[in-house]
Protein backbone atom coordinates (compact mmCIF):
# COMPACT_ATOMS: atom_id res chain seq x y z
CA UNK A 1 0.00 0.00 0.00
CA UNK A 2 1.58 3.09 -1.20
CA UNK A 3 -0.61 5.96 0.61
CA UNK A 4 -0.13 6.06 4.26
CA UNK A 5 -2.84 5.38 6.47
CA UNK A 6 -5.39 4.52 3.82
CA UNK A 7 -6.91 1.23 2.68
CA UNK A 8 -7.99 -0.12 -0.42
CA UNK A 9 -11.43 0.28 0.36
CA UNK A 10 -10.86 3.82 1.49
CA UNK A 11 -8.51 4.72 -1.66
CA UNK A 12 -10.94 2.79 -4.16
CA UNK A 13 -14.02 4.95 -2.33
CA UNK A 14 -12.11 8.37 -3.15
CA UNK A 15 -11.47 7.89 -6.89
CA UNK A 16 -14.76 6.34 -7.76
CA UNK A 17 -16.52 9.39 -6.05
CA UNK A 18 -14.18 12.18 -7.46
CA UNK A 19 -12.89 11.00 -11.12
CA UNK A 20 -15.92 9.56 -13.02
CA UNK A 21 -14.32 9.06 -16.43
CA UNK A 22 -17.83 7.05 -17.77
CA UNK A 23 -20.48 9.03 -15.31
CA UNK A 24 -22.12 11.83 -15.16
CA UNK A 25 -21.39 14.10 -12.73
CA UNK A 26 -24.79 15.50 -11.26
CA UNK A 27 -23.44 17.69 -8.03
CA UNK A 28 -22.09 20.94 -8.41
CA UNK A 29 -19.12 20.21 -5.88
CA UNK A 30 -17.74 17.82 -8.73
CA UNK A 31 -18.60 20.21 -11.65
CA UNK A 32 -15.12 22.14 -11.43
CA UNK A 33 -15.44 25.28 -13.88
CA UNK A 34 -19.00 25.25 -14.61
CA UNK A 35 -20.18 28.08 -11.67
CA UNK A 36 -20.77 30.52 -14.46
CA UNK A 37 -22.99 28.17 -16.89
CA UNK A 38 -25.04 27.09 -13.72
CA UNK A 39 -25.79 30.52 -12.51
CA UNK A 40 -27.11 31.36 -15.94
CA UNK A 41 -29.42 27.89 -16.93
CA UNK A 42 -30.77 28.70 -12.66
CA UNK A 43 -31.43 32.36 -13.65
CA UNK A 44 -33.45 31.56 -17.15
CA UNK A 45 -35.56 28.36 -15.74
CA UNK A 46 -36.99 30.96 -13.04
CA UNK A 47 -38.60 33.72 -15.95
CA UNK A 48 -41.73 32.57 -16.72
CA UNK A 49 -41.89 30.72 -19.91
CA UNK A 50 -37.90 30.46 -20.26
CA UNK A 51 -36.90 26.95 -21.56
CA UNK A 52 -32.58 26.13 -21.62
CA UNK A 53 -30.82 24.86 -24.03
CA UNK A 54 -27.32 23.50 -23.65
CA UNK A 55 -24.84 22.70 -26.42
CA UNK A 56 -21.60 22.15 -27.74
CA UNK A 57 -19.01 20.06 -28.50
CA UNK A 58 -18.90 15.92 -27.59
CA UNK A 59 -17.37 15.53 -24.58
CA UNK A 60 -17.57 18.74 -22.90
CA UNK A 61 -19.96 17.88 -20.22
CA UNK A 62 -23.32 19.37 -21.03
CA UNK A 63 -25.15 16.17 -19.65
CA UNK A 64 -23.41 16.47 -16.71
CA UNK A 65 -24.24 20.36 -16.33
CA UNK A 66 -27.93 19.79 -17.18
CA UNK A 67 -28.83 16.89 -14.82
CA UNK A 68 -26.46 18.89 -11.75
CA UNK A 69 -29.13 21.89 -12.80
CA UNK A 70 -31.84 19.27 -12.67
CA UNK A 71 -30.79 18.28 -9.37
CA UNK A 72 -30.66 21.11 -7.82
CA UNK A 73 -33.92 23.05 -9.25
CA UNK A 74 -35.68 19.65 -8.94
CA UNK A 75 -38.14 19.15 -5.81
CA UNK A 76 -36.85 16.79 -3.31
CA UNK A 77 -40.18 14.63 -3.72
CA UNK A 78 -38.58 13.17 -6.93
CA UNK A 79 -35.59 12.82 -8.97
CA UNK A 80 -35.87 14.95 -12.61
CA UNK A 81 -37.03 13.44 -15.39
CA UNK A 82 -34.12 12.46 -18.19
CA UNK A 83 -34.92 11.52 -21.49
CA UNK A 84 -32.06 10.77 -24.21
CA UNK A 85 -32.43 10.77 -27.54
CA UNK A 86 -31.60 8.10 -30.22
CA UNK A 87 -30.85 8.01 -33.57
CA UNK A 88 -34.52 7.14 -34.70
CA UNK A 89 -36.31 8.03 -31.99
CA UNK A 90 -39.48 11.01 -33.92
CA UNK A 91 -40.83 13.51 -31.77
CA UNK A 92 -43.93 11.19 -30.48
CA UNK A 93 -40.96 9.12 -29.38
CA UNK A 94 -39.22 11.22 -27.04
CA UNK A 95 -42.86 12.95 -25.45
CA UNK A 96 -43.50 8.85 -24.96
CA UNK A 97 -40.67 8.70 -23.18
CA UNK A 98 -41.34 11.43 -20.59
CA UNK A 99 -44.95 10.39 -20.27
CA UNK A 100 -43.59 7.22 -19.14
CA UNK A 101 -41.34 8.44 -16.36
CA UNK A 102 -44.41 8.64 -14.65
CA UNK A 103 -45.78 5.36 -15.10
CA UNK A 104 -44.55 2.22 -13.27
CA UNK A 105 -42.24 0.38 -14.59
CA UNK A 106 -44.33 -3.29 -14.02
CA UNK A 107 -47.16 -2.13 -16.20
CA UNK A 108 -44.92 -0.47 -18.98
CA UNK A 109 -42.70 -3.82 -19.38
CA UNK A 110 -44.44 -6.97 -17.80
CA UNK A 111 -46.66 -8.68 -20.08
CA UNK A 112 -50.33 -8.90 -19.28
CA UNK A 113 -52.06 -12.46 -18.69
CA UNK A 114 -55.09 -13.26 -20.26
CA UNK A 115 -57.39 -12.24 -17.62
CA UNK A 116 -60.68 -10.35 -18.01
CA UNK A 117 -60.11 -6.84 -18.88
CA UNK A 118 -61.20 -3.47 -20.24
CA UNK A 119 -60.25 -0.35 -21.88
CA UNK A 120 -60.87 2.78 -23.13
CA UNK A 121 -58.32 6.58 -24.52
CA UNK A 122 -58.82 9.80 -23.23
CA UNK A 123 -56.57 12.20 -24.99
CA UNK A 124 -53.83 10.04 -26.30
CA UNK A 125 -53.52 7.35 -23.67
CA UNK A 126 -54.60 3.92 -23.37
CA UNK A 127 -56.73 2.67 -19.75
CA UNK A 128 -56.19 -1.00 -19.25
CA UNK A 129 -57.06 -2.81 -16.76
CA UNK A 130 -57.61 -6.59 -15.57
CA UNK A 131 -60.58 -7.65 -13.23
CA UNK A 132 -59.93 -6.54 -9.71
CA UNK A 133 -57.10 -4.00 -10.99
CA UNK A 134 -57.24 -0.29 -11.35
CA UNK A 135 -56.55 1.31 -14.23
CA UNK A 136 -53.38 1.48 -15.46
CA UNK A 137 -52.30 4.31 -17.87
CA UNK A 138 -50.13 3.13 -21.28
CA UNK A 139 -48.73 6.24 -22.90
CA UNK A 140 -48.99 6.13 -26.80
CA UNK A 141 -46.76 8.70 -28.74
CA UNK A 142 -48.48 11.75 -29.86
CA UNK A 143 -49.66 12.73 -32.97
CA UNK A 144 -50.48 15.62 -32.49
CA UNK A 145 -48.63 18.91 -30.75
CA UNK A 146 -51.99 19.34 -28.63
CA UNK A 147 -51.54 15.46 -27.65
CA UNK A 148 -47.75 16.12 -26.69
CA UNK A 149 -48.82 18.60 -24.18
CA UNK A 150 -51.56 17.12 -22.78
CA UNK A 151 -48.85 13.98 -21.86
CA UNK A 152 -46.85 16.99 -19.94
CA UNK A 153 -50.26 18.07 -18.18
CA UNK A 154 -50.25 14.31 -17.52
CA UNK A 155 -46.95 14.24 -16.02
CA UNK A 156 -48.02 17.63 -14.21
CA UNK A 157 -50.65 15.69 -12.20
CA UNK A 158 -48.97 12.85 -11.06
CA UNK A 159 -46.29 15.05 -9.67
CA UNK A 160 -46.12 17.80 -7.25
CA UNK A 161 -43.82 20.64 -7.04
CA UNK A 162 -41.24 22.01 -9.82
CA UNK A 163 -40.70 19.11 -12.08
CA UNK A 164 -37.39 19.74 -14.62
CA UNK A 165 -37.20 17.67 -17.75
CA UNK A 166 -34.23 17.19 -19.45
CA UNK A 167 -33.99 15.93 -23.11
CA UNK A 168 -30.76 14.62 -24.24
CA UNK A 169 -28.48 14.32 -27.37
CA UNK A 170 -31.07 16.23 -29.60
CA UNK A 171 -28.18 16.04 -32.45
CA UNK A 172 -29.53 12.44 -32.72
CA UNK A 173 -32.87 14.07 -34.21
CA UNK A 174 -31.67 14.00 -37.82
CA UNK A 175 -34.59 14.47 -39.68
CA UNK A 176 -36.23 18.05 -40.36
CA UNK A 177 -39.52 17.36 -39.97
CA UNK A 178 -38.99 15.93 -36.56
CA UNK A 179 -36.84 18.80 -35.46
CA UNK A 180 -39.57 21.08 -36.76
CA UNK A 181 -42.13 19.44 -34.31
CA UNK A 182 -39.61 19.69 -31.82
CA UNK A 183 -39.75 23.57 -32.44
CA UNK A 184 -43.37 23.74 -32.68
CA UNK A 185 -43.65 22.11 -29.36
CA UNK A 186 -40.79 24.37 -27.66
CA UNK A 187 -42.85 26.92 -28.88
CA UNK A 188 -45.97 26.07 -26.53
CA UNK A 189 -44.15 25.21 -23.55
CA UNK A 190 -45.68 28.29 -21.51
CA UNK A 191 -49.16 27.31 -22.16
CA UNK A 192 -48.18 24.59 -19.99
CA UNK A 193 -47.66 24.52 -16.09
CA UNK A 194 -44.85 27.10 -14.82
CA UNK A 195 -43.44 24.62 -12.36
CA UNK A 196 -42.41 22.29 -15.16
CA UNK A 197 -39.05 23.68 -17.09
CA UNK A 198 -37.15 21.83 -19.75
CA UNK A 199 -33.26 21.83 -20.49
CA UNK A 200 -32.33 20.18 -24.20
CA UNK A 201 -28.63 19.15 -24.76
CA UNK A 202 -26.95 18.56 -27.93
CA UNK A 203 -23.99 18.59 -29.82
CA UNK A 204 -23.81 21.52 -32.33
CA UNK A 205 -21.84 24.88 -32.93
CA UNK A 206 -25.54 26.91 -32.90
CA UNK A 207 -29.35 26.00 -31.85
CA UNK A 208 -30.28 26.53 -35.47
CA UNK A 209 -28.11 23.18 -36.09
CA UNK A 210 -30.41 21.05 -34.05
CA UNK A 211 -34.26 22.68 -34.46
CA UNK A 212 -34.12 24.80 -37.48
CA UNK A 213 -34.15 28.07 -37.84
CA UNK A 214 -38.09 28.95 -35.91
CA UNK A 215 -37.78 32.51 -34.28
CA UNK A 216 -40.68 31.37 -31.73
CA UNK A 217 -38.95 28.86 -30.20
CA UNK A 218 -35.73 30.94 -30.38
CA UNK A 219 -37.66 33.46 -28.04
CA UNK A 220 -38.06 30.45 -25.81
CA UNK A 221 -34.81 29.26 -25.36
CA UNK A 222 -31.61 30.80 -23.57
CA UNK A 223 -28.97 29.08 -25.43
CA UNK A 224 -25.93 28.18 -23.29
CA UNK A 225 -23.26 27.07 -25.53
CA UNK A 226 -20.71 25.03 -23.04
CA UNK A 227 -16.72 25.35 -24.31
CA UNK A 228 -14.04 23.56 -23.73
CA UNK A 229 -13.09 23.59 -19.71
CA UNK A 230 -10.36 26.36 -19.41
CA UNK A 231 -6.96 24.44 -17.83
CA UNK A 232 -6.91 25.87 -14.51
CA UNK A 233 -10.11 24.01 -13.56
CA UNK A 234 -8.71 20.78 -15.32
CA UNK A 235 -5.81 21.07 -12.75
CA UNK A 236 -8.17 21.70 -10.36
CA UNK A 237 -9.63 18.12 -10.62
CA UNK A 238 -6.76 16.27 -9.95
CA UNK A 239 -5.81 18.52 -7.14
CA UNK A 240 -8.77 17.85 -5.27
CA UNK A 241 -8.77 14.04 -5.19
CA UNK A 242 -5.04 14.06 -5.06
CA UNK A 243 -5.17 15.90 -2.13
CA UNK A 244 -7.40 13.14 -0.59
CA UNK A 245 -5.11 10.68 -0.80
CA UNK A 246 -1.98 12.73 0.23
CA UNK A 247 -0.39 12.97 -2.45
CA UNK A 248 1.64 15.76 -4.62
CA UNK A 249 1.27 16.40 -8.19
CA UNK A 250 3.92 18.27 -9.34
CA UNK A 251 3.38 21.04 -11.70
CA UNK A 252 4.56 19.79 -14.83
CA UNK A 253 2.43 17.08 -14.33
CA UNK A 254 -0.37 18.75 -13.89
CA UNK A 255 0.26 21.41 -17.39
CA UNK A 256 0.98 18.00 -18.84
CA UNK A 257 -2.54 16.80 -18.06
CA UNK A 258 -3.97 20.25 -19.10
CA UNK A 259 -2.15 20.24 -22.66
CA UNK A 260 -2.99 17.03 -23.51
CA UNK A 261 -6.72 16.88 -22.28
CA UNK A 262 -7.47 19.95 -24.71
CA UNK A 263 -10.32 21.21 -22.53
CA UNK A 264 -11.85 18.07 -22.23
CA UNK A 265 -12.53 16.90 -18.75
CA UNK A 266 -12.81 13.64 -19.73
CA UNK A 267 -9.13 12.66 -20.28
CA UNK A 268 -8.39 14.28 -17.33
CA UNK A 269 -10.39 11.83 -15.25
CA UNK A 270 -9.04 8.88 -17.34
CA UNK A 271 -5.40 10.34 -16.67
CA UNK A 272 -5.81 10.82 -13.32
CA UNK A 273 -7.55 7.69 -12.40
CA UNK A 274 -4.72 5.39 -14.13
CA UNK A 275 -1.92 7.75 -12.38
CA UNK A 276 -3.09 7.15 -9.30
CA UNK A 277 -3.66 3.24 -9.45
CA UNK A 278 -0.02 3.43 -11.09
CA UNK A 279 0.75 5.12 -7.36
CA UNK A 280 -1.10 3.06 -5.02
CA UNK A 281 0.67 -0.22 -6.93
CA UNK A 282 3.96 1.34 -6.08
CA UNK A 283 5.82 -1.25 -3.53
CA UNK A 284 7.20 2.28 -2.03
CA UNK A 285 5.51 4.52 -0.33
CA UNK A 286 4.23 7.78 -2.45
CA UNK A 287 3.80 11.50 -1.00
CA UNK A 288 4.69 12.21 -4.86
CA UNK A 289 3.78 11.22 -8.28
CA UNK A 290 6.85 10.77 -10.16
CA UNK A 291 7.17 10.02 -13.98
CA UNK A 292 6.46 6.67 -14.10
CA UNK A 293 2.61 6.97 -13.03
CA UNK A 294 2.22 9.80 -14.94
CA UNK A 295 3.25 7.44 -17.93
CA UNK A 296 1.16 4.82 -16.34
CA UNK A 297 -1.68 7.38 -16.31
CA UNK A 298 -0.96 8.08 -20.24
CA UNK A 299 -0.95 4.44 -21.22
CA UNK A 300 -4.04 3.77 -18.94
CA UNK A 301 -6.07 6.26 -20.74
CA UNK A 302 -5.41 5.59 -23.68
CA UNK A 303 -6.49 1.77 -23.26
CA UNK A 304 -9.64 2.73 -21.33
CA UNK A 305 -10.81 5.93 -23.82
CA UNK A 306 -13.86 5.97 -25.64
CA UNK A 307 -14.49 2.79 -27.77
CA UNK A 308 -15.12 5.02 -30.68
CA UNK A 309 -12.04 7.32 -30.50
CA UNK A 310 -9.50 4.43 -30.46
CA UNK A 311 -11.48 2.97 -33.73
CA UNK A 312 -11.24 6.28 -35.29
CA UNK A 313 -7.64 6.81 -34.83
CA UNK A 314 -6.75 3.52 -36.30
CA UNK A 315 -8.99 3.87 -39.06
CA UNK A 316 -7.39 7.60 -40.19
CA UNK A 317 -3.61 6.07 -39.21
CA UNK A 318 -3.46 2.29 -39.47
CA UNK A 319 -2.33 1.23 -42.73
CA UNK A 320 -1.01 -1.55 -44.93
CA UNK A 321 1.81 1.46 -45.72
CA UNK A 322 2.81 4.91 -44.22
CA UNK A 323 1.07 4.35 -41.05
CA UNK A 324 4.05 6.78 -39.31
CA UNK A 325 3.13 9.23 -42.26
CA UNK A 326 -0.40 9.45 -41.14
CA UNK A 327 0.01 9.61 -37.22
CA UNK A 328 2.69 12.58 -37.93
CA UNK A 329 0.36 14.45 -39.82
CA UNK A 330 -2.42 13.56 -37.29
CA UNK A 331 -0.28 14.67 -34.56
CA UNK A 332 0.48 17.40 -36.67
CA UNK A 333 -2.97 18.79 -36.82
CA UNK A 334 -3.56 18.25 -32.75
CA UNK A 335 -0.82 20.12 -31.72
CA UNK A 336 -2.68 23.54 -31.29
CA UNK A 337 -5.94 24.29 -29.98
CA UNK A 338 -7.14 26.59 -32.86
CA UNK A 339 -10.12 24.68 -34.18
CA UNK A 340 -9.29 25.98 -37.40
CA UNK A 341 -5.34 25.46 -39.15
CA UNK A 342 -3.63 26.88 -42.21
CA UNK A 343 -1.91 24.28 -43.82
CA UNK A 344 1.43 26.08 -43.97
CA UNK A 345 0.93 26.57 -40.38
CA UNK A 346 0.63 23.11 -39.82
CA UNK A 347 3.67 21.75 -41.64
CA UNK A 348 6.29 24.52 -40.41
CA UNK A 349 5.37 25.39 -37.10
CA UNK A 350 4.26 21.63 -35.93
CA UNK A 351 5.19 19.12 -38.35
CA UNK A 352 8.47 20.19 -38.65
CA UNK A 353 8.93 20.56 -34.85
CA UNK A 354 7.58 17.11 -34.43
CA UNK A 355 10.24 15.39 -36.98
CA UNK A 356 12.93 17.14 -35.21
CA UNK A 357 12.05 14.95 -32.42
CA UNK A 358 11.40 11.75 -34.77
CA UNK A 359 15.63 11.09 -35.73
CA UNK A 360 14.80 7.93 -37.59
CA UNK A 361 11.78 8.82 -39.63
CA UNK A 362 12.28 10.90 -43.06
CA UNK A 363 10.89 14.48 -43.26
CA UNK A 364 8.06 14.51 -46.05
CA UNK A 365 7.84 17.47 -48.64
CA UNK A 366 5.31 20.06 -47.79
CA UNK A 367 3.20 18.14 -51.06
CA UNK A 368 3.49 15.10 -49.56
CA UNK A 369 2.41 16.29 -46.34
CA UNK A 370 -0.72 17.79 -48.29
CA UNK A 371 -1.47 14.77 -49.66
CA UNK A 372 -1.70 13.01 -46.27
CA UNK A 373 -4.26 16.05 -44.82
CA UNK A 374 -6.24 15.44 -47.86
CA UNK A 375 -6.61 11.85 -47.37
CA UNK A 376 -7.60 12.08 -43.61
CA UNK A 377 -10.12 14.21 -44.77
CA UNK A 378 -11.59 10.88 -47.02
CA UNK A 379 -13.85 7.77 -45.82
CA UNK A 380 -11.40 5.45 -46.08
CA UNK A 381 -9.28 7.19 -43.20
CA UNK A 382 -12.42 7.88 -41.52
CA UNK A 383 -13.13 11.52 -42.11
CA UNK A 384 -11.45 12.42 -39.03
CA UNK A 385 -10.21 15.99 -40.61
CA UNK A 386 -12.54 18.55 -42.31
CA UNK A 387 -11.74 20.90 -44.71
CA UNK A 388 -12.18 24.91 -44.85
CA UNK A 389 -11.09 25.84 -47.97
CA UNK A 390 -7.97 27.62 -48.99
CA UNK A 391 -5.97 25.34 -47.21
CA UNK A 392 -7.76 25.34 -43.91
CA UNK A 393 -8.32 22.08 -41.86
CA UNK A 394 -9.88 21.38 -38.75
CA UNK A 395 -11.25 17.73 -36.64
CA UNK A 396 -14.43 16.81 -37.20
CA UNK A 397 -15.17 16.11 -33.63
CA UNK A 398 -12.48 18.25 -31.17
CA UNK A 399 -12.67 16.01 -28.16
CA UNK A 400 -10.56 13.11 -30.78
CA UNK A 401 -7.86 16.08 -30.61
CA UNK A 402 -7.43 14.88 -27.05
CA UNK A 403 -7.00 11.43 -27.69
CA UNK A 404 -4.50 11.82 -30.54
CA UNK A 405 -2.57 13.95 -28.05
CA UNK A 406 -2.48 11.04 -25.68
CA UNK A 407 -1.37 8.66 -28.41
CA UNK A 408 1.64 11.30 -29.72
CA UNK A 409 2.68 11.34 -25.45
CA UNK A 410 2.89 7.72 -25.05
CA UNK A 411 4.99 8.22 -28.56
CA UNK A 412 7.45 10.35 -26.44
CA UNK A 413 6.06 13.35 -29.00
CA UNK A 414 4.88 16.70 -26.79
CA UNK A 415 1.74 18.59 -28.07
CA UNK A 416 -0.64 21.09 -27.35
CA UNK A 417 2.38 23.26 -25.56
CA UNK A 418 1.13 26.30 -26.76
CA UNK A 419 -2.07 26.11 -24.01
CA UNK A 420 -1.58 28.68 -21.69
CA UNK A 421 0.17 28.02 -18.35
CA UNK A 422 -0.58 30.75 -16.23
CA UNK A 423 -3.61 30.50 -13.33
Amino acid sequence: MAFKDLSEDQFREILSTNLTPSATIKTPELLFGREKALKQIDRALSSQGRQVFIFGDRGVGKTSVALTTANILQSANAAPIYVVCSQNDAFGDVIKAIGNSVVHIDSRIEKRGNTASGGGSFAGFGLNYKGGDKPQAVIEAPTSLNAALDIIRYVLSKRKGKIIIVIDEMERISESIQRDKFAEFIKNIPELEERVKFIFCGIATTINALIGAHPSAGRILEPIHLERLHHNYLWDIIRNVADKVGVKVEWDALVRIGQISDGFPHYVHLVGESMLWSAYDDPDPVTQIKSTHFKAGIKGAIERAESVLRLQYEKATMKTKNTEDYEEALWSMADKTSDRRQLSEVYEQSYKRIMFRRHKRTELTREKFNQRLLALRKDGHGGVLVGYGSGWFGFRENILRGYVRLRAENSGVELGKDHAMAS
